[in-house]
């Protein structure tokens, strides 16, 4: 890239933030699609919902391998072809899965769009010390994880009620579609920032080393593997959660999506408050604390309305610790590592999102689907003890 090229005016930060979004929203969006219609999938492709439930787990199993190696690539290339290099998969994902003649085919065509993800996922935190001030680093990043919830409020709240009216099928061309344009869109608009130092920002020898050594990380590592894991788990198994207790299959995505809208609200309230009183370990506690009381209020909770409300104030609570992680992770080490240290945090995630995601039907089959909200609300707890070890503020 040419240092040497103007830069782009400062306002142009929120447009390359708003492009991410958009392409963003895609690998959640494809990740989530068939957790809202098990059943209907199932019966589409002529087998289990368990085997559905694989199209799920595809994602967090790829992560897992690729994580890191898409780390490094982030830190040595920068954000931007990262990003057009995994937009690509996803939109290959998205324009062939409803072309998959049967079950075998769409779980490859799945695991495509899985080799998309990290690619965007692991970016956000290069994007803000690229483009962002740091009084506006935890603002930014809240923004930048609002993809994360808008595509699963889509996934999961869109997805039921669209396979309704026009069909599975005619739902995943909506899907490729969607992954098509964000692509178009951060091909256009997303720029990197062009800044002169940005080239000091780029990975060096020993990076990975250092970053794998830091305290900080591993203890966020740890709270990522619990709460990643906890909410794939939730949002993978949201129709036999809510259905123990008499929900529909539609009313179960309906109120999948009222946990992420409490997540969107926040994922922006929670950070915004962290950048103007320069927190950050105080907010993720508050966080925690209430996402544990919740959980167990939710435990004894009767009635679509009272489990709505309570859903929307778990969201807000629950995923609003995410930008805040991410944020730690990023500031626990140097700009150059950002990308790493993204990569670290969401590798753990996504091992903890493989795990707890089938550990909870294992341990329903015992306890009863109700139970695993106190089960949640214990994992919450452990993370919150993790929380307290940080040394940051």
């Amino acid at each position: 890239m040419d240092v040497t090229a103007p830069r782009p005016p400062e306002r142009y930060r929120w447009v390359v933030l708003a492009a991410y979004l958009l392409v963003g929203i895609v690998p959640q969006a494809l990740w989530i699609t068939f957790s809202g219609v098990l059943s209907l999938t199932a019966q589409t492709y002529h087998t289990t919902t368990d085997n559905i439930g694989l199209l799920s787990a595809i994602y967090p199993i790829v992560y897992v391998v690729l994580s890191l190696p898409v780390g490094y690539l982030i830190d040595s290339v920068g954000f931007r072809k990262a990003i057009l290099l995994g937009g690509g998969f996803l939109a290959v994902s998205g324009v062939l899965r409803p072309l998959a003649p049967d079950f075998t085919t769409l779980l490859a065509l799945q695991g495509v769009g899985a080799v998309g993800q990290p690619f965007i996922l692991n970016s956000i935190s290069k994007i803000v010390r690229a483009w962002f001030p740091a009084s506006e680093a935890n603002l930014a990043t809240g923004f930048g994880t609002l993809s994360v919830f808008v595509g699963l409020l889509i996934g999961l709240g869109v997805t039921p009620s669209l396979a309704s009216a026009v069909g599975l099928r005619s739902t995943l061309y909506a899907y490729g579609a969607l992954s098509v344009v964000a692509l178009a869109v951060f091909f256009v608009a997303g720029r990197e920032s062009g800044r002169r130092d940005e080239q000091t920002d780029r990975v060096r020898p020993g990076d990975l080393r250092v970053a794998l050594s830091n305290r900080e990380l591993v203890l966020l590592s740890i709270l990522f593997f619990l709460g990643i894991g906890i909410f794939n788990a939730v949002a993978t198994w949201i129709e036999p959660l809510l259905g123990a207790r008499g929900v529909g299959t539609g009313d179960a995505g309906t109120l999948g999506g009222v946990f992420i809208l409490g997540g969107i609200l926040g994922a922006i309230a929670i950070p915004a408050l962290a950048d103007r009183y320069h927190r950050l370990k105080l907010p993720l506690l508050i966080s925690l604390v209430g996402s544990a009381i919740v959980w167990l209020l939710l435990g004894n909770a009767s009635g679509t309305a009272t489990e709505a409300i309570g859903l929307f104030v778990l969201g807000f609570f629950f995923i609003a610790a995410l930008p805040l992680g991410l944020e730690l992770s990023a500031r626990a080490v140097e700009p150059s590592q950002a990308g790493i240290a993204n990569s670290i945090v969401w590798e753990f995630s996504q091992v903890g999102g493989f795990l707890i995601l089938f550990a909870y039907p294992v341990l329903a089959a015992p306890l009863g689907w109700t139970a695993l909200f106190y089960v949640s609300a214990g994992l919450t707890a452990v993370g919150l003890g993790v929380v307290t070890l940080l040394h940051s503020r």
